[in-house]
Parts: C-alpha cells; structure tokens; sequence
C-alpha cells in the first residue's frame, strides 16, 4: 500500500520530469509537418481568387511555423498575376504548397490550387491583347534559342487571315539602322568617310558644307523635314530623292531633330559612292548575307506573300481599316519603306555585331560609342539597353525593338494594330516578362 507521503513524493518526481521536457515540443505538434519539398520552374498565373482568396505566407508554407500561422497577403490583389514557380512542399495535411517569384523576386508561398499553369506565350498574348494589339511579337531571354513567338489578331480581317510567321509588317523606322549600317560598310572600307561634309555628295542643300554624314546618322544635322505625302507615286530613287531635296529644310540648329530626310539623303550617298541603288545595296549587303527569306522593298513584295493589313481600335471595335498610304511609302527611301518579320529582323539585328553585315568594332563606330542617346539608327540607354521605334503617319503600323546590345533578351513587336496605350510602355513590360520568365 502506498502511503500518503510515497503518493506525494511520486507525483512531484513526476511533475519534475515533465517540467524538464522541452517545452516547444508539446507546441510543435499542433503546426502542420512538411512531408516532401521538391524543386520546380514553370510559370503560372493567379486564377479565381475573387472566391477562393488564398493567403500568401512570406516566410514557410502555411502553419508549418509560427511565422506562417496567419497570411501576410490576400491572393485577391494577386488575381491574374504571371509567377513563376521554383518550390512544391507537400504538408501532413495532403496540401501542396508552392513557392513563387514574381518578375525575379521571391513573394512566397501559397496552396497549388491557386494557381494555373500558363506558358510565358499565352501571358504576352493576353497582355497584347489588353493594350488591343494585332501583329507578332517575339520575346527572347537567351537569344533566339529562348524565344517566344506571339501572334494576335487579323493579318486580314475580312477573310479571318490569322497573322503568323510569315505575315509581313512595314518596318518604318527601325529600317533606318540598315540604311546605317550600309554607311558604316563603306566608311570601313575606306569609299567613305563619317566626317564627310554633305556638300561632298549634295552641294545644293543650304548649310550643306557644314553637315557631316556623322551628323546625319546622329539627326544633328539642323535638317528639318515632315513625314509628308506626295501628290504621286514616286517610282524611281531619283524622284524619291528629288522630293525629299524639295521638301527639306535647314534650320542651323545641329541638336538633335529626328526627320526621316537625314537617312533619305544616306541612302542616296551610299548610291553615289558605290554606284547602285539603295535596294540592290540593301540585297547584296544584308539581306543575301544574312540568307534572310521574309525582307522586302515596299514595292517588291512577292505576289505570294501575306501583307498585314493596317487597323486602328476606334470606338470599342477591332479592325477599323487604317491602312498606309503607298505614295507615302514610296518617298520614304532608307527610312521606313521596307517590310520584314519579327523573326528576320533579329537576324538583322545579331548581323549588326556578329560580322555578318558590322563586326563588333563596327557596330560600336556607328553608335558612335554610345556618347549619345541616337546614333546610327538606334536609341542607346545606359545599362547596355538599345531601343528603337516606328509608325507610319495615318496608319496603324506600329513597330519596336527594346532589348540588350548584345541581343541576348528583349522584344521584338510588329504591329499592325497599334496599341490603345503608350507603346513604349509596353515593350518595357514585355521586355521585363522576356528577362524574368522562361516559355514553359
């Protein structure tokens, strides 16, 4: 028989044990176990959280720790939001959970199911589709062996023509670095020089003694010129020339002026020192070298192939036709009168660097070692970013590069339905979606 003072002495060695276990263990029991993590990458959005709401945990997937026993964000500001997913932990509960970043930063975790899985393609489309964009576009992160290749919309509306790869959009101004690269062939060949006045080639235009071909490239030649149409068809190089000649002027003022005349009269003095038209420069130059298949003068183009349409988005509605005037196009000789694919013209592009059309050092002459923010037909930032832009007055092309000067990411977007809202805009964000996110 145990005595009364046996049963006390037990139960306070009892209580003396007890009190010397580990006092998180009792506690740790309530949280949720992790069973199993795996490493993962593939790419997803938010969906139907205006219901489900899921919480996002910034530190653990939910109640694994004391850090995750209540939500840090609501996954209904996170609806439709494009993620990538990097971690898959399975809890004790039978839940997954899912790690995620959102444009190169690490958000945190919540329940799989709040997620679905949607490629970096479909999320360039819709996202082309909110601006109202027709065209293609091609978004690249490790040159073109990490690309995506985005098509919206009507190449032609009344027939339901889809456009696709082969679609041809007019350029407009991102020609305009073709027209300078040509220049740069030649002054690297010794038929030319930068610092050649324009008198040189062009004596009749006023203040021409104290223009350079540099100037030119640069637009700070102090010439002025709008983007004007002709009363006719101009059907030969001289009378594109001769227009521009007529229609220019020269203010004096050698800041920079962006007019499609500079790269007009460029092209004519490629022709003059070599002795063939911009065209056949242009084939022998960089379309044969490049083995391009989808590049053609604006009144050269196969019989066979499918030419984008232009369209504007007026009044709620898609495809309002918003074609390009073609006596338009015919007075824009080095500037904007050639058409292309998304594809081709990243071949250009690489060509500019790679030594197919400009080696390296060649490439750097003509961005005139990026001391400005244009130079020999592009836009250069810092940060090693190159831009460039196009539109045709009255219509509704609308055409961009932004991207590396090395072409290892960036965009490429051809439109023919321009976007509702700045375009620029939106090649930053297809830039940021190319740099961030893989295609799966």
């Amino acid at each position: 028989m145990i005595t009364l003072k046996k049963l006390v002495l037990l139960i306070g060695t009892i209580l003396l044990v007890a009190g010397c276990l580990p006092a998180q263990s009792v506690f740790a029991k309530s949280y949720l176990q992790i069973t199993a993590t795996t490493k993962t990458s593939y790419n997803a959005r938010f969906v139907n959280q205006g219901s489900r709401n899921d919480g996002i945990y910034y530190y653990a997937p939910y109640y694994t720790q004391r850090s995750a026993k209540t939500r840090d964000a609501s996954g209904k500001n996170w609806q439709h939001r494009f993620v990538k997913v990097t971690q898959t932990a399975k809890l004790s509960d039978g839940s997954t959970y899912v790690k995620f970043a959102w444009y190169g930063k690490t958000i945190g975790w919540v329940n799989q199911k709040a997620l679905q899985k949607y490629s970096r393609s479909q999320n360039a489309a819709a996202l082309l589709q909110n601006y109202h964009v027709q065209g293609r576009a091609m978004l690249f992160n490790n040159y073109s062996s990490g690309a995506s290749h985005v098509s919206v919309g009507y190449a032609d509306a009344t027939s339901k023509l889809a456009n696709n790869a082969n679609t041809l959009f007019p350029i407009a101004s991102l020609q305009k670095v073709m027209t300078g690269a040509i220049i740069e062939q030649l002054a690297a060949s010794g038929k030319l020089s930068l610092n050649d006045k324009l008198s040189k080639y062009y004596p009749s235009v006023r203040s021409s003694g104290s223009i350079t071909l540099r100037q030119l490239l640069n637009h700070r030649s102090g010439i002025d010129m709008d983007e004007s149409t002709p009363g006719s068809l101009l059907t030969t190089q001289a009378s594109e020339i001769n227009y521009t000649l007529g229609q220019l002027k020269v203010t004096g003022t050698q800041g920079f002026n962006y007019t499609n005349a500079n790269y007009t009269l460029l092209a004519g003095v490629a022709s003059k020192v070599t002795g063939q038209n911009y065209d056949t420069l242009v084939q022998k130059r960089i379309i044969q070298p490049l083995k391009l298949k989808h590049t053609f003068a604006w009144d050269n183009l196969p019989s066979a192939s499918v030419v984008a349409s232009g369209y504007s988005y007026t009044n709620g509605q898609n495809n309002v036709a918003n074609g390009v005037s073609q006596k338009l196009m015919s007075s824009l000789l080095g500037a904007g009168n050639y058409y292309s694919t998304t594809e081709d013209y990243y071949k250009i592009q690489k060509g500019l660097r790679n030594g197919k059309i400009l080696t390296k050092s060649q490439y750097y002459a003509l961005s005139d070692n990026y001391k400005l923010s244009y130079a020999g037909g592009l836009y250069h930032y810092s940060g090693g970013i190159k831009r460039v832009r196009g539109a045709l007055s009255g219509s509704g092309y609308n055409t961009i590069l932004y991207g590396s000067e090395g072409n290892k990411s960036g965009v490429i977007l051809f439109a023919n339905q321009g976007p509702t809202k700045s375009i620029n805009t939106l090649a930053t964000t297809l830039y940021d979606l190319a740099r961030y996110y893989n295609e799966n």
